[in-house]
C-alpha cells in the first residue's frame, strides 16, 4: 500500500506542477497578446511591461491553482480507471476514498500553503505589477481625492471637494452631524480643514458653524481654528488600495479602521473571507475529480479537460453570485464567501452516496 501511495502522489504532484506551469504560461501569453499592440506603440516603456507580466505570475498561479488541482487529480485517477488498476485496487478491498486519501492530505497542505502564498507573495507582487502598469501607461499616483462623500462615525457626514493624502487636509468641506431622529444637529462649512499631528485633532481654520436645537432653532456663528470632535483620523481618509494588492493582514487592518468609525466594511470583509475560502476550494474540487475519474474509461485527457471547464464555469458562476451579494451587504460576508464551497461539498457528499 505504501508503494502504491508513493506512486499515486508522485504522479499527482508531477502532473499538478506541470499543469500549473502550463496554464500560467498560457494565461500570461493571452494577457500579453491582448496588450501587444499598445506595447509595440510604446516600446520605450518595455521594461515596465516586462516587470508587469513577471510580477503578475504569482497572481495567475493563485487563481489557476484549483483548476490545476482538478485537472491533475482527474487525469491521474482516470488513468488508474482506464488501465484497470482502480478495479484491482477495489477488488483488494480498498475503497476509492481510502485509495485517494494521500492525495486529499497533500491537497489540504497545498491549500494551506496557498493562503500563505497570497499573503507573502501574490499580493505584494500585484502591487509591483500595478505600479509598473501605471508607469508604462503614463498614469501617475494622485495625491488628491477629488469630490468625496463619506458617512463617518457618531452620525457625521463629510462632503469634501478635495482631500490631500500627503498634506492631510481637506478643502471646501461641509461636515454635518445628524440627530438620532434623522434631523441635522450641526453643520460646519469650511474652506480649509487640517489635521494637527501634535494634538491629533482636525481644525477648521475658518468657517460657518450652524447648530440646530430640539425645536429646530438655528444659531449661526463664524469660527476660527475650530476643533472637530470626530472619530476619523487621516488613515480613515487614506487612499483605498486595489483589493488585489492587499494582503490578508492589510485587509484586516483596514476593516478594523473602518469599523472604528462605523463605516461599511461589507466589500472588504467579503473579499477577506473569499481569499481564504478560494484557497480551500481546491480540496472540494479534488473530491469532485475523484468522482469524475470513474467515467474516464476511454479518453482520460478529454474527460479531464471537459470536467475542468464545466466545473470551473459552474463554480465561478456561483462564486460571483454570492460574492456580489456579500459585497452589497445582502448577506453576511462570511456566508457569501464560503457558500460556494458548502454547496459543492454537499454535492460531493450526495454523489459519493450515489456512486460509491
Amino acid at each position: 500500500m505504501k508503494k502504491l501511495n508513493y506512486y499515486l502522489l508522485s504522479e499527482f504532484l508531477t502532473l499538478f506542477f506541470g499543469s500549473l506551469f502550463l496554464f500560467v504560461v498560457l494565461v500570461t501569453i493571452a494577457d500579453l497578446s491582448s496588450k501587444l499592440s499598445y506595447y509595440t506603440e510604446h516600446a520605450e516603456y518595455m521594461n515596465y511591461f516586462i516587470t508587469y507580466h513577471i510580477a503578475r505570475i504569482p497572481h495567475n498561479m493563485y487563481y489557476i491553482f484549483p483548476v490545476s488541482l482538478m485537472f491533475s487529480s482527474t487525469y491521474v485517477l482516470g488513468t488508474f480507471v482506464k488501465n484497470k488498476e482502480m478495479l484491482a485496487v477495489q477488488n483488494s478491498g480498498i475503497s476509492l476514498f481510502r485509495f485517494s486519501s494521500p492525495v486529499f492530505i497533500i491537497v489540504i497542505i497545498l491549500c494551506l500553503l496557498l493562503v500563505l502564498f497570497w499573503q507573502f507573495v501574490a499580493a505584494p507582487s500585484n502591487k509591483i505589477s500595478f505600479e509598473a502598469d501605471d508607469k508604462g501607461r503614463g498614469r501617475t499616483t494622485s495625491d488628491a481625492s477629488g469630490t468625496w462623500n463619506i458617512f463617518g462615525g457618531n452620525r457625521y457626514v463629510y462632503f469634501i471637494d478635495n482631500y490631500s493624502y500627503s498634506g492631510e487636509y481637506m478643502t471646501n468641506a461641509i461636515i454635518i452631524r445628524l440627530k438620532e431622529s434623522g434631523g441635522i444637529e450641526m453643520r460646519l462649512s469650511s474652506p480649509y480643514i487640517e489635521w494637527d499631528r501634535e494634538e491629533r485633532k482636525w481644525y477648521a481654520e475658518s468657517g460657518i458653524l450652524a447648530k440646530f436645537d430640539e425645536n429646530n432653532n438655528i444659531t449661526v456663528e463664524e469660527v476660527k481654528h475650530y476643533p472637530l470632535d470626530v472619530l476619523e483620523r487621516p488613515e480613515h481618509f487614506g487612499q483605498r488600495p486595489i483589493l488585489d494588492t492587499m494582503s490578508l493582514t492589510e485587509e484586516m487592518r483596514l476593516i478594523k479602521l473602518r469599523k472604528e468609525v462605523h463605516m461599511n466594511t461589507a466589500l472588504l470583509e467579503t473579499d477577506l473571507h473569499y481569499r481564504i475560502s478560494y484557497c480551500f476550494s481546491g480540496f472540494i474540487i479534488v473530491l469532485l475529480a475523484s468522482l469524475f475519474s470513474k467515467f474516464s474509461t476511454h479518453s482520460v485527457l478529454v474527460v479531464s479537460l471537459v470536467m475542468v471547464i464545466v466545473v470551473a464555469l459552474l463554480y465561478y458562476s456561483v462564486l460571483m453570485i454570492f460574492r456580489s451579494m456579500g459585497d452589497g451587504g445582502a448577506i453576511n460576508p462570511l456566508i457569501a464567501a464560503w457558500m460556494p464551497n458548502i454547496i459543492f461539498a454537499f454535492l460531493c457528499i450526495l454523489a459519493f452516496k450515489k456512486f460509491y
